[in-house]
């Protein structure tokens, strides 16, 4: 069967279960309990593209419209792709290109200058126009061995929430705290039952916890979500705490939430699977080396769709000028002159001799200055065409804070 006998179009609210199913069989993964919430299934239907054969669905994808945080904190629109997958039987037949292709038209038609993702595997991408933009680190800690230097002057108290109190709080408390770093997403109100609650909280079948941080003034300002697992072994706990979810206003809340993690009893391992690469954990204990670095992996990739326009939208953090050749995925090229600063800039075509050249992905991987232009011509994945380029590229991309995607979708 080619591509083109495929049906792809989008599913309606009675079709869910059909969804559902061939997600789980695409994934591999275990089926949703029925007291589970559908609000992150049902959301945006429209914007789903489902490959059918024969009436059975045998590949899954679909955007949700979210706002991408740039650098400067404008709030990007972006094409958040998630749910993708093909079944085992239908792999290698062109049914995850015919998907790519669609959910990139649909943006497109939506105005949405760069689509953006979370990949399962990281090989599969790159040759759909992504670059990895943000990273993230995965930390662990023997807790009984972390000690920190002092308590920072800090003012202020911790709350452990029920679920009632969870829902109206954190939203909120999010909302404010990803217009502070580029890299960060939003959270569509059908996002917290689904997602938050029931897959990262496991309903009622985990140990799981939230607590809230609340300053002197009683203004909730930060919190941190997480998961208690093990046992009790030769009568000692052997249990482990798993941070799902660590969001704070501003410096001095962030570390009294690690505090907070590290003072939790009973437990013998701190875990965090996804901590921006600028967090000051490691500095903020008495031994560093204690706070052991798991791994780094890619966190949000970027596909610019409307290169720009992405760079348009974000501030500079030193005035300056490149002329940037693009090779995109189909063969084509884009030539774009970028003037930047820390108030603002324009990008526009050109027919100048180009500073930099390279692929599509190397501008998504570039975008929010998480990955260097320099590292990518390293690499091979992008020529410099002008002396000097590369260190004024690096430059004028180099944001603070790093950019970090502490959110999934």
């Amino acid at each position: 069967m080619s591509p083109s006998d495929f049906e792809l179009r989008a599913v309606t609210a009675d079709e869910i279960d059909m969804l559902l199913l061939a997600d789980q069989r695409g994934f591999g993964g275990t089926p949703p309990t029925l007291e589970a919430s559908r609000s992150w299934a049902l959301g945006e239907l429209d914007r789903t593209r489902v490959a059918f054969d024969d009436g059975t669905p045998v590949g899954v994808s679909r955007t949700y419209t979210f706002e991408l945080t740039m650098p400067g904190g404008a709030l990007l629109p972006a094409a958040a792709v998630s749910w993708v997958s093909v079944l085992p039987t239908h792999r290698r037949r062109g049914v995850l290109t015919q998907m790519m292709a669609a959910m990139h038209d649909d943006a497109r038609e939506r105005g949405e200058p760069v689509a953006m993702l979370t990949a399962s595997e990281s090989l599969i991408y790159g040759r759909f126009g992504y670059g990895p933009a943000t990273w993230r680190w995965g930390l662990r800690a023997q807790r009984t061995r972390i000690e920190f230097d002092t308590d920072g002057g800090h003012a202020g108290s911790m709350h452990l929430l029920t679920r009632g109190e969870a829902e109206r709080a954190l939203p909120p408390i999010y909302d404010r705290v990803r217009c502070g770093r580029a890299g960060m997403v939003s959270r569509p109100e059908f996002w917290w039952p689904a997602v938050f609650f029931d897959h990262l909280g496991g309903g009622d079948k985990k140990a799981f916890f939230v607590a809230v941080h609340r300053d002197n003034a009683g203004r909730d300002d930060g919190y941190v979500a997480y998961e208690i697992s093990g046992d009790w072994l030769g009568g000692l706990g052997d249990r482990q705490l798993l941070v799902w979810d660590l969001q704070a206003e501003n410096t001095d809340t962030h570390l009294a939430l690690w505090r907070y993690v590290f003072g939790v009893d009973l437990v013998a391992d701190v875990v965090a699977t996804n901590v921006a690469a600028d967090d000051p954990l490691r500095f903020a204990v008495t031994d560093g080396r204690r706070v052991r670095v798991d791994f780094v992996n890619d966190m949000l990739w970027i596909a610019p769709l409307d290169i720009s326009t992405a760079l348009a939208a974000r501030t500079y953090a030193t005035d300056g000028s490149l002329v940037v050749e693009v090779h995109d995925t189909a063969g084509g090229k884009t030539c774009v002159a970028l003037e930047g600063g820390p108030t603002g800039a324009r990008c526009t075509a050109t027919d100048r001799d180009p500073d930099l050249v390279g692929p599509v992905q190397s501008v998504g991987a570039a975008l929010l200055g998480g990955t260097k232009w320099s590292e990518l011509a390293a690499a091979g994945r992008v020529d410099e065409r002008s002396p000097g380029a590369l260190a004024r590229a690096d430059l004028m991309f180099s944001t603070s804070p790093a950019p970090a995607t502490l959110s999934y979708f």
